[in-house]
């Protein structure tokens, strides 16, 4: 019973690759667990392991050894088909969200996953990814090309409160500017992952796509982070409806077809929205929102279904707005 607890404890020890163990290294680890053998017999079981397991051994002096980089998962009590399907769901809809060393240490967890999945192929588990999925409303965009170096660079800095140095391509002038970030958190808006961040020597808090940036460089530098900053209310506060002038809101009264209402009724524009009839196939929406972009771009979406009346500035835009595209389609 020793040696198969010692060999257990062997197999545990062993890192994956690129990280590496050596036999003088194992001898001490298993000593320290109570564990007392010699490293000829630690290099004859690894020679045996390495047989049936995924195992790989550097070749150098002295050797290294480590799990391959891909190999699945093993560990006791194994992992059960409740288990497997959790991961399968976190590798389909939340693995971008998670820092790319955190990724890679759950790379054989996801394969030990799929393959027990795999081979329940008659069970509910196997067949409830097939049953589950996500879709957006909007219009469908192919998601932008974000370099992988990038990506691991920026959720190590913000997994680890350090700055890093980037290489930004702004969508204004196209200029690419080198600037040491101070990353504060990620947002994920559909297709685009934005970087909320400030910059080393200012004190506002601003958004970067992070397909947009060319490079990147983590520092040993520790995040300075704004006072009473919270990424929950800095979101709340509609920062990513991109607001015409922070903080602003408006009583919007506009006119929607009748049959508008009940998508309306179901997802209010705020708690105060009030709908009342305007005619036989028209009603009156009245609502307090931000002032943002994102609010005229909604409105847009119903086309001659909507008709802005109030604040009148909004109408006047709306008023130019339909102007310009009658004179296109003229």
């Amino acid at each position: 019973m020793e040696t198969l607890l010692r060999h257990w404890q062997m197999l545990r020890l062993i890192p994956r690759y690129p990280r590496r163990i050596s036999t003088s290294e194992l001898e001490q680890h298993l000593a320290d667990r109570g564990y007392t053998t010699t490293r000829r017999t630690i290099q004859r079981d690894l020679d045996k392991f390495s047989r049936e397991f995924p195992l790989v051994n550097d070749g150098h002096k002295p050797s290294g050894w480590s799990w391959q980089q891909d190999a699945e998962v093993f560990d006791v009590p194994g992992m059960d088909s409740s288990a497997a399907l959790t991961l399968r769901m976190v590798e389909s809809f939340i693995l971008r969200m998670l820092p790319g060393q955190c990724v890679r240490s759950l790379d054989g967890h996801f394969k030990r996953a799929t393959t027990i999945l795999d081979e329940l192929s008659d069970s509910g588990h196997s067949r409830w990814p097939e049953k589950v999925k996500l879709v957006s409303r909007t219009q469908p965009l192919l998601p932008p090309d974000i370099r992988e170096q990038v990506l691991d660079v920026v959720t190590e800095a913000l997994f680890r409160d350090r700055c890093f140095n980037g290489s930004y391509r702004a969508a204004v002038d196209n200029r690419e500017k080198q600037m040491l970030f101070h990353p504060l958190g990620l947002v994920f808006s559909d297709a685009v992952i934005y970087l909320v961040a400030r910059i080393d020597g200012y004190a506002d808090v601003r958004h970067y796509a992070l397909h947009r940036f060319i490079s990147a460089e983590l520092l040993e530098q520790p995040v300075e982070r704004p006072d009473g900053f919270d990424l929950d209310r800095h979101i709340r506060a509609g920062r990513f409806e991109w607001p015409i002038e922070e903080g602003r809101s408006i009583r919007l009264r506009a006119r929607f077809d009748a049959e508008i209402s009940r998508h309306l009724e179901e997802r209010r524009l705020s708690e105060d929205q009030a709908i009342t009839a305007d005619g036989d196939d028209r009603i009156l929406l009245e609502a307090t929102v931000l002032d943002s972009h994102q609010l005229r771009w909604w409105l847009l979406g119903f086309g001659d279904q909507v008709e802005v009346l109030e604040p009148q500035t909004l109408r006047r835009e709306f008023q130019k707005i339909s102007q310009r595209l009658c004179n296109i389609y003229q």
